[in-house]
This record gives structure tokens, C-alpha cells and sequence, in this order.
């Protein structure tokens, strides 16, 4: 417990404790006194420290394969979107994958926490997409639009709402699974965040005198494998974890909130069946314009 070394062996009982007080004769000195009381906060905090590592080694874990999970999602998504052009539109194609890249890397970005809007990224791609599908499809055969068409008809395609309803559905699924993502990384991480407070907690002198009594001074009687009974560890674990007993609330509800967004990304928005079905709405809308290319090319001309 304490080093073998003689300057804390007492040649005479102590008659100067402040603490560990005999009531009858003792083997320690007052200078063992504090460094069995700095022994004893040390102790406590590599307790308090190897209790919280664990836990945060779980939410890390937990944390780090969710965000491998949501990764792979997004990469088999964007696999499939960029199948559908290859099978279904192969002109279109080549630069439709710049598109689908761009698309699918905001995604990602915001689920790790960017600033960038759904609906902005989504509108985005739509945008970027009417060019080329006008181009190639309601008008084949044509040279490709000039800077000046290919803007107008970026501005037109809000206007006109040229992929019908689809943009919106699309911004609706995608905004309200990714939210329930982003919002569930975020937690795991503050809980890493709380954690770590733990590892800082300093004790008040009344913990440590408290400690010191629990697990030390019966040394000074020669009792060496005394152990306190289990109501007394209790009372003295309570008050020195006192600052952290006031957080368990909200760690409980905070339990609670994990379980709660666990239970929301099930279902119709559950990101990986929205965004592994991304495919099939961008395919609709694409089909949705071709159905009113006579209507669209004979409104674009004017």
C-alpha cells in the first residue's frame, strides 16, 4: 500500500494525528497519516476512472460502428443510383455520376454534423439533373445547352416543377430519416463528452478525509485486512460522489432519449430503406418528365 521506505516508519507513536486518532497506542506518524490519505484519493480516482472507461469504451464502440453502418448505407446507395443510370439512361450516365456523387457526399457530411440543408442539397441535384435529362432525353440529338440554357433551365425546373412531386418526397424522407441519424451521433458523442467529466472529478478534503478513515486507519492499529462494513462504504461513496450522483437524472433521461431515436429510425424513415429506395424516386422522376416532354419542350422554347 504505502512504499517500503523507512522515513514513514515512526520510531514513536504519533501523538499529532489529525485524522486516523487512536484511542489507545498507534504505529503511525503524521506524515503517514497524509500519505496514506494521498493514497487514498489516488485509489478513488483510478476507481472512478476504470468504472467510466468501460462505459466509454461502449459508447465509442457503439458510436464508431453506427458510423460505419450509416458509411456503407450510403455507399450502396449511391452504387445503386449510379447502376440506374448505367442500365436505364447510358447516355446520360458518364456526368449523371458527378451528380449522384456530390448528392450522396452531402449526405454524409450531414450526418456528421455540416451545416448544409437537405432541402438545398437535394434541390441541387434535381437542378443539376434537368440539363441532362433535357438534353438527352426530351431533346436527343441536339448539341449540348450553352452555359445560358443550361442556367435556364436550371431556373426552370423549379419554376415548371418539371419532376412533378417527386423532389419534394424525396426532400420529406431523406430530411426526416437523416435528421433521426445525424441527431443519434450526435448524442453518442456528448455522451462520451459527460463521461469524461468523470475523469477529471476532484475530491473536497472531506472525501479524502473520509477515505482515509474507511480504508486506512485501522492500519495504525496493526489491522491490515480490516475491511469497513458495507453500510459505511456506502455512506462515505455517497457523499464523496456527491457532484456526480447529481447528474444520474439526466444520464437516465438522456438513456431514455437514445432509446426513443432508436425506436424513430424504425419504419417508413428508416434511413437505409429511404436511401437504398433513392434510386427509384430519382428513376420516377426522370420517367414523370419524359411522360410530359411534349408539354415541357413546346414551354422550355418559348
Amino acid at each position: 500500500i504505502l512504499p517500503p521506505n523507512a522515513d514513514f516508519l515512526p520510531f514513536s507513536p504519533g501523538t499529532d494525528l489529525q485524522i486516523c486518532i487512536p484511542k489507545g497506542s498507534t504505529c503511525c506518524s503524521r506524515k503517514m497519516e497524509e500519505k496514506y490519505q494521498a493514497t487514498a484519493r489516488l485509489n478513488m480516482e483510478q476507481l472512478l476512472q476504470s468504472a467510466s472507461m468501460e462505459l466509454k469504451f461502449l459508447v465509442i464502440q457503439n458510436a464508431a460502428v453506427f458510423q460505419e453502418a450509416f458509411e456503407i448505407v450510403v455507399r450502396h446507395a449511391r452504387n445503386f443510383t449510379n447502376s440506374m443510370f448505367r442500365i436505364h439512361y447510358k447516355s446520360m450516365g458518364p456526368r449523371a455520376l458527378k451528380f449522384v456523387g456530390e448528392l450522396f457526399t452531402d449526405v454524409s457530411l450531414y450526418i456528421l454534423g455540416s451545416d448544409i440543408s437537405v432541402n438545398d442539397m437535394i434541390n441541387e441535384f434535381f437542378d443539376s439533373l434537368f440539363p441532362l435529362v433535357y438534353s438527352h432525353l426530351i431533346n436527343p440529338g441536339f448539341p449540348d445547352p450553352s452555359v445560358e440554357m443550361t442556367e435556364c433551365l436550371r431556373a426552370a425546373r423549379r419554376d415548371l416543377k418539371v419532376f412533378g412531386n417527386y423532389p419534394k418526397v424525396m426532400m420529406t424522407q431523406v430530411s426526416k430519416s437523416l435528421q433521426a441519424t445525424r441527431v443519434f451521433l450526435q448524442a453518442l458523442n456528448l455522451g462520451i463528452e459527460v463521461i469524461n467529466t468523470t475523469d477529471h472529478l476532484k475530491f473536497s478534503k472531506d472525501c479524502g478525509r473520509a477515505l482515509l478513515k474507511m480504508w486506512y486507519c485501522s492500519h495504525c492499529q496493526g489491522l491490515l485486512l480490516a475491511k469497513p462494513c458495507a453500510g459505511y462504504c456506502g455512506v462515505v461513496m455517497q457523499g464523496c460522489l456527491a457532484g456526480v450522483v447529481e447528474i444520474h437524472n439526466h444520464w437516465q433521461e438522456y438513456i431514455g432519449s437514445l432509446e426513443g431515436l432508436t425506436k424513430g429510425m424504425h419504419g417508413i424513415y428508416d434511413m437505409e430503406h429511404v436511401l437504398l429506395n433513392l434510386f427509384s424516386l430519382v428513376r420516377d422522376a426522370i420517367v414523370y418528365v419524359q411522360k410530359n416532354e411534349g408539354k415541357l419542350s413546346t414551354t422550355v422554347s418559348r
